[in-house]
Protein backbone atom coordinates (compact mmCIF):
# COMPACT_ATOMS: atom_id res chain seq x y z
CA UNK A 1 0.00 0.00 0.00
CA UNK A 2 2.73 2.50 0.71
CA UNK A 3 4.52 1.58 -2.54
CA UNK A 4 0.71 2.61 -4.46
CA UNK A 5 0.27 5.57 -2.55
CA UNK A 6 4.22 6.96 -3.04
CA UNK A 7 3.35 6.20 -7.07
CA UNK A 8 0.31 8.36 -7.21
CA UNK A 9 2.31 11.16 -5.20
CA UNK A 10 4.89 11.47 -8.01
CA UNK A 11 2.13 11.60 -10.84
CA UNK A 12 0.89 14.48 -9.07
CA UNK A 13 4.18 16.10 -8.63
CA UNK A 14 4.52 15.80 -12.46
CA UNK A 15 1.40 16.83 -13.57
CA UNK A 16 2.15 19.91 -11.20
CA UNK A 17 5.48 20.61 -12.57
CA UNK A 18 3.92 20.25 -16.26
CA UNK A 19 0.90 22.23 -15.32
CA UNK A 20 3.21 25.24 -14.21
CA UNK A 21 5.26 24.74 -17.31
CA UNK A 22 2.07 25.60 -19.96
CA UNK A 23 1.28 28.61 -17.88
CA UNK A 24 4.37 29.95 -18.02
CA UNK A 25 4.88 29.41 -21.88
CA UNK A 26 1.06 30.84 -22.40
CA UNK A 27 2.23 33.50 -19.96
CA UNK A 28 4.98 34.29 -21.92
CA UNK A 29 2.75 34.17 -25.34
CA UNK A 30 0.29 36.83 -23.87
CA UNK A 31 2.92 39.12 -22.95
CA UNK A 32 4.57 39.21 -26.29
CA UNK A 33 1.42 39.52 -27.93
CA UNK A 34 0.61 42.49 -25.46
CA UNK A 35 3.91 44.33 -26.42
CA UNK A 36 3.44 43.73 -30.14
CA UNK A 37 -0.22 45.66 -29.84
CA UNK A 38 1.47 48.33 -27.83
CA UNK A 39 3.95 49.30 -30.10
CA UNK A 40 1.77 49.39 -33.08
CA UNK A 41 -0.47 51.29 -31.04
CA UNK A 42 2.42 53.47 -30.37
CA UNK A 43 3.29 53.59 -34.37
CA UNK A 44 0.07 54.36 -35.11
CA UNK A 45 -0.14 57.43 -32.51
CA UNK A 46 3.31 58.82 -34.39
CA UNK A 47 1.92 58.10 -37.42
CA UNK A 48 -1.10 59.97 -36.57
CA UNK A 49 0.65 62.98 -35.12
CA UNK A 50 2.71 63.41 -38.48
CA UNK A 51 -0.86 63.32 -40.72
CA UNK A 52 -1.37 66.52 -42.62
CA UNK A 53 -4.94 68.19 -43.47
CA UNK A 54 -5.60 68.98 -47.12
CA UNK A 55 -8.86 70.45 -48.28
CA UNK A 56 -11.10 68.02 -50.19
CA UNK A 57 -14.62 68.00 -52.24
CA UNK A 58 -17.12 67.06 -49.61
CA UNK A 59 -19.42 66.56 -53.70
CA UNK A 60 -18.96 66.49 -56.41
CA UNK A 61 -17.47 70.35 -58.23
CA UNK A 62 -18.03 71.29 -62.19
CA UNK A 63 -16.13 73.35 -64.20
CA UNK A 64 -17.30 77.54 -64.25
CA UNK A 65 -19.59 77.45 -60.76
CA UNK A 66 -17.72 79.10 -57.90
CA UNK A 67 -17.02 76.74 -54.83
CA UNK A 68 -19.41 77.29 -51.64
CA UNK A 69 -17.91 76.28 -47.90
CA UNK A 70 -20.61 73.59 -48.20
CA UNK A 71 -18.32 72.04 -51.05
CA UNK A 72 -15.81 71.37 -49.02
CA UNK A 73 -14.32 69.15 -46.46
CA UNK A 74 -11.02 68.64 -44.69
CA UNK A 75 -9.24 64.92 -44.30
CA UNK A 76 -5.43 64.03 -43.05
CA UNK A 77 -3.57 61.82 -44.72
CA UNK A 78 0.18 60.48 -44.60
CA UNK A 79 2.56 63.52 -45.62
CA UNK A 80 4.39 61.33 -48.25
CA UNK A 81 1.39 60.63 -50.31
CA UNK A 82 0.94 65.08 -51.04
CA UNK A 83 2.91 67.76 -52.67
CA UNK A 84 2.40 70.71 -49.82
CA UNK A 85 3.24 73.25 -52.56
CA UNK A 86 0.22 72.18 -54.93
CA UNK A 87 -2.78 71.32 -52.20
CA UNK A 88 -4.67 73.49 -49.76
CA UNK A 89 -4.76 72.73 -46.01
CA UNK A 90 -7.08 75.25 -45.23
CA UNK A 91 -10.64 75.85 -46.53
CA UNK A 92 -10.67 79.23 -46.79
CA UNK A 93 -7.82 79.45 -49.89
CA UNK A 94 -10.29 77.21 -51.98
CA UNK A 95 -13.79 79.19 -51.09
CA UNK A 96 -15.06 81.26 -54.10
CA UNK A 97 -12.24 79.99 -56.61
CA UNK A 98 -13.48 78.13 -59.83
CA UNK A 99 -12.48 74.56 -60.89
CA UNK A 100 -10.99 74.46 -64.36
CA UNK A 101 -12.33 70.53 -64.90
CA UNK A 102 -14.68 68.60 -63.02
CA UNK A 103 -14.06 67.37 -59.18
CA UNK A 104 -15.35 64.46 -58.08
CA UNK A 105 -16.43 63.90 -54.31
CA UNK A 106 -14.06 62.97 -51.89
CA UNK A 107 -10.70 64.11 -54.25
CA UNK A 108 -8.14 66.51 -53.20
CA UNK A 109 -8.04 69.84 -54.50
CA UNK A 110 -5.11 70.28 -56.31
CA UNK A 111 -4.04 74.30 -57.03
CA UNK A 112 -3.57 73.58 -61.02
CA UNK A 113 -7.34 72.09 -61.26
CA UNK A 114 -8.97 75.31 -59.92
CA UNK A 115 -8.41 78.87 -62.11
CA UNK A 116 -6.52 81.32 -60.45
CA UNK A 117 -8.15 83.85 -57.61
CA UNK A 118 -8.69 86.55 -59.36
CA UNK A 119 -9.72 84.98 -62.36
CA UNK A 120 -13.84 85.85 -61.34
CA UNK A 121 -16.39 82.79 -62.09
CA UNK A 122 -17.85 81.69 -65.51
CA UNK A 123 -16.08 80.57 -69.09
CA UNK A 124 -13.18 83.91 -68.71
CA UNK A 125 -12.58 81.61 -65.11
CA UNK A 126 -11.29 78.30 -67.32
CA UNK A 127 -9.57 79.68 -70.06
CA UNK A 128 -6.27 78.97 -70.14
CA UNK A 129 -3.94 82.26 -70.15
CA UNK A 130 -3.01 83.73 -73.82
CA UNK A 131 -5.68 81.48 -75.27
CA UNK A 132 -9.65 82.66 -76.30
CA UNK A 133 -12.72 80.93 -76.02
CA UNK A 134 -14.67 81.02 -79.79
CA UNK A 135 -18.28 79.51 -79.91
CA UNK A 136 -19.63 77.61 -83.62
CA UNK A 137 -22.97 76.04 -84.69
CA UNK A 138 -22.72 72.59 -84.73
CA UNK A 139 -25.34 70.62 -87.00
CA UNK A 140 -26.88 67.69 -85.07
CA UNK A 141 -24.10 64.70 -86.58
CA UNK A 142 -21.19 67.15 -85.84
CA UNK A 143 -22.90 67.35 -82.01
CA UNK A 144 -21.96 63.64 -81.68
CA UNK A 145 -25.44 63.18 -80.68
CA UNK A 146 -24.76 64.83 -77.34
CA UNK A 147 -22.05 62.60 -76.76
CA UNK A 148 -19.33 65.51 -76.36
CA UNK A 149 -18.90 67.02 -73.17
CA UNK A 150 -16.58 70.28 -71.28
CA UNK A 151 -13.11 68.64 -71.36
CA UNK A 152 -13.15 66.76 -73.97
CA UNK A 153 -10.72 67.03 -77.45
CA UNK A 154 -11.96 67.20 -80.89
CA UNK A 155 -10.13 67.76 -84.33
CA UNK A 156 -11.94 70.16 -86.78
CA UNK A 157 -12.96 69.26 -90.43
CA UNK A 158 -14.15 71.32 -92.85
CA UNK A 159 -15.92 71.40 -95.94
CA UNK A 160 -15.40 74.28 -98.53
CA UNK A 161 -15.44 75.73 -102.20
CA UNK A 162 -11.40 76.66 -102.52
CA UNK A 163 -10.54 79.86 -104.38
CA UNK A 164 -9.15 78.36 -107.38
CA UNK A 165 -11.03 75.05 -108.33
CA UNK A 166 -8.40 74.13 -111.01
CA UNK A 167 -5.64 74.41 -108.57
CA UNK A 168 -7.28 72.43 -105.64
CA UNK A 169 -8.73 69.43 -107.88
CA UNK A 170 -12.81 70.33 -107.70
CA UNK A 171 -15.05 72.03 -106.57
CA UNK A 172 -14.87 71.41 -102.69
CA UNK A 173 -12.65 70.39 -100.55
CA UNK A 174 -12.10 68.43 -97.32
CA UNK A 175 -8.98 69.43 -94.76
CA UNK A 176 -8.55 68.86 -91.10
CA UNK A 177 -7.84 72.33 -89.84
CA UNK A 178 -7.29 72.04 -86.08
CA UNK A 179 -6.34 69.03 -83.87
CA UNK A 180 -6.38 68.49 -79.85
CA UNK A 181 -8.87 70.98 -79.45
CA UNK A 182 -10.06 71.49 -75.94
CA UNK A 183 -14.08 71.85 -75.36
CA UNK A 184 -15.07 74.47 -72.80
CA UNK A 185 -18.56 74.31 -72.78
CA UNK A 186 -21.46 72.78 -74.72
CA UNK A 187 -24.36 74.65 -75.42
CA UNK A 188 -24.59 76.73 -72.24
CA UNK A 189 -23.38 73.99 -69.82
CA UNK A 190 -19.74 74.57 -68.48
CA UNK A 191 -20.36 70.78 -67.05
CA UNK A 192 -23.85 71.34 -65.52
CA UNK A 193 -25.46 68.62 -62.81
CA UNK A 194 -26.73 65.82 -64.08
CA UNK A 195 -30.66 67.14 -62.99
CA UNK A 196 -29.55 70.54 -64.83
CA UNK A 197 -28.67 68.37 -67.73
CA UNK A 198 -32.08 66.92 -67.24
CA UNK A 199 -34.38 69.89 -67.17
CA UNK A 200 -32.30 70.93 -70.34
CA UNK A 201 -33.40 68.07 -71.98
CA UNK A 202 -37.15 69.66 -71.82
CA UNK A 203 -36.54 72.72 -73.16
CA UNK A 204 -36.88 73.47 -76.91
CA UNK A 205 -34.36 71.69 -79.28
CA UNK A 206 -31.89 74.29 -80.45
CA UNK A 207 -29.23 73.95 -83.55
CA UNK A 208 -26.34 72.56 -81.07
CA UNK A 209 -23.13 75.18 -80.33
CA UNK A 210 -19.52 74.04 -79.18
CA UNK A 211 -17.23 76.24 -77.48
CA UNK A 212 -13.57 76.00 -78.15
CA UNK A 213 -10.48 76.66 -76.20
CA UNK A 214 -8.26 78.14 -78.85
CA UNK A 215 -4.55 80.20 -79.95
CA UNK A 216 -5.37 83.51 -81.97
CA UNK A 217 -4.24 82.45 -85.13
CA UNK A 218 -6.77 79.05 -84.43
CA UNK A 219 -9.43 81.03 -83.83
CA UNK A 220 -8.75 83.25 -87.48
CA UNK A 221 -8.51 80.18 -89.27
CA UNK A 222 -11.74 78.50 -87.68
CA UNK A 223 -13.62 82.04 -88.19
CA UNK A 224 -13.15 81.88 -92.11
CA UNK A 225 -13.46 78.05 -91.90
CA UNK A 226 -16.97 78.61 -90.55
CA UNK A 227 -18.03 81.52 -92.72
CA UNK A 228 -17.26 80.18 -96.10
CA UNK A 229 -17.66 76.12 -95.55
CA UNK A 230 -19.52 73.30 -93.41
CA UNK A 231 -17.41 72.47 -90.16
CA UNK A 232 -17.24 68.96 -88.68
CA UNK A 233 -16.38 67.94 -85.09
CA UNK A 234 -14.38 64.32 -84.46
CA UNK A 235 -13.63 63.23 -80.71
CA UNK A 236 -10.53 61.85 -79.78
CA UNK A 237 -9.15 60.29 -76.47
CA UNK A 238 -8.63 62.80 -73.52
CA UNK A 239 -5.09 61.62 -73.52
CA UNK A 240 -4.39 61.51 -77.03
CA UNK A 241 -2.43 64.85 -77.38
CA UNK A 242 -0.16 63.10 -80.72
CA UNK A 243 -0.71 65.89 -83.89
CA UNK A 244 -1.14 63.50 -86.85
CA UNK A 245 0.09 64.58 -90.77
CA UNK A 246 -2.40 64.69 -93.09
CA UNK A 247 -2.32 64.16 -97.35
CA UNK A 248 -3.33 67.40 -98.04
CA UNK A 249 -6.78 68.21 -98.71
CA UNK A 250 -9.29 65.65 -99.92
CA UNK A 251 -11.26 65.59 -103.16
CA UNK A 252 -13.77 63.65 -104.52
CA UNK A 253 -11.44 62.41 -107.62
CA UNK A 254 -8.77 61.44 -104.35
CA UNK A 255 -11.72 59.84 -102.47
CA UNK A 256 -12.30 57.99 -105.29
CA UNK A 257 -8.29 57.33 -105.88
CA UNK A 258 -8.42 59.26 -108.87
CA UNK A 259 -5.60 61.63 -110.53
CA UNK A 260 -6.42 64.11 -112.81
CA UNK A 261 -5.08 62.30 -115.67
CA UNK A 262 -6.66 59.22 -115.03
CA UNK A 263 -10.09 61.26 -115.37
CA UNK A 264 -8.92 62.91 -118.23
CA UNK A 265 -8.28 59.11 -119.50
CA UNK A 266 -11.46 57.91 -118.56
CA UNK A 267 -13.44 60.12 -119.69
CA UNK A 268 -11.58 60.40 -123.50
CA UNK A 269 -12.18 56.12 -123.19
CA UNK A 270 -15.52 56.78 -122.70
CA UNK A 271 -16.57 56.17 -119.07
CA UNK A 272 -19.70 57.13 -119.54
CA UNK A 273 -20.73 54.56 -121.96
CA UNK A 274 -19.83 52.89 -124.76
CA UNK A 275 -20.01 55.54 -128.34
CA UNK A 276 -20.47 54.35 -131.81
CA UNK A 277 -18.32 56.01 -134.17
CA UNK A 278 -19.58 57.81 -137.28
CA UNK A 279 -17.16 57.48 -140.40
CA UNK A 280 -15.43 60.92 -141.39
CA UNK A 281 -17.23 62.80 -143.74
CA UNK A 282 -15.78 64.16 -146.86
CA UNK A 283 -14.45 67.43 -147.01
CA UNK A 284 -17.41 69.97 -148.41
CA UNK A 285 -16.93 74.05 -149.72
CA UNK A 286 -19.28 76.00 -149.67
CA UNK A 287 -20.49 79.32 -151.62
CA UNK A 288 -22.68 82.26 -150.64
CA UNK A 289 -24.63 83.42 -153.73
CA UNK A 290 -26.69 86.72 -153.58
CA UNK A 291 -29.15 88.20 -155.97
CA UNK A 292 -30.84 90.95 -154.84
CA UNK A 293 -32.20 90.39 -151.52
CA UNK A 294 -32.10 86.68 -152.02
CA UNK A 295 -29.23 84.93 -150.52
CA UNK A 296 -28.13 81.57 -152.02
CA UNK A 297 -25.60 79.29 -149.39
CA UNK A 298 -24.62 76.48 -152.26
CA UNK A 299 -22.61 73.34 -151.62
CA UNK A 300 -20.18 71.51 -153.39
CA UNK A 301 -18.40 68.20 -152.90
CA UNK A 302 -15.85 67.01 -154.79
CA UNK A 303 -17.05 69.94 -157.07
CA UNK A 304 -20.30 69.28 -157.40
CA UNK A 305 -23.25 70.94 -156.27
CA UNK A 306 -25.32 69.08 -153.51
CA UNK A 307 -27.67 70.81 -151.62
CA UNK A 308 -28.92 74.55 -151.39
CA UNK A 309 -30.19 76.87 -148.61
CA UNK A 310 -32.02 80.02 -149.57
CA UNK A 311 -32.16 83.01 -147.65
CA UNK A 312 -34.22 86.48 -147.60
CA UNK A 313 -33.52 89.55 -146.85
CA UNK A 314 -35.76 91.97 -146.60
CA UNK A 315 -39.18 92.54 -145.98
CA UNK A 316 -40.46 89.53 -147.51
CA UNK A 317 -39.51 86.21 -146.20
Amino acid sequence: MARQQTGGRNKAVLFLIGSLLVAGLVTVMIFQVIQRFQRAAEEARKERDNLVTVVVAAQDLYMGLPIAPEDLSTKRVLPETIDPDYVFSDPTEVVGRTPRERVLADEILRVERLARADAGVGLNAIITPGRRAMTIETDTESGMAGLLQPGNYVDVIVTIRPDDEEEAGGKWVTETILQTVRILAVGAQLGAKEEEEGRSKTKKRQRPSVTLELTLEEAEKLALASSRGDLHLVMRSDIDIVQQQTDGPLTSNTLLGLTIQQKVEQVTAGVRGPRTTTPAEPDKETAVVIQGSNTTVETFEDGEKVEEEKRRRGRNR
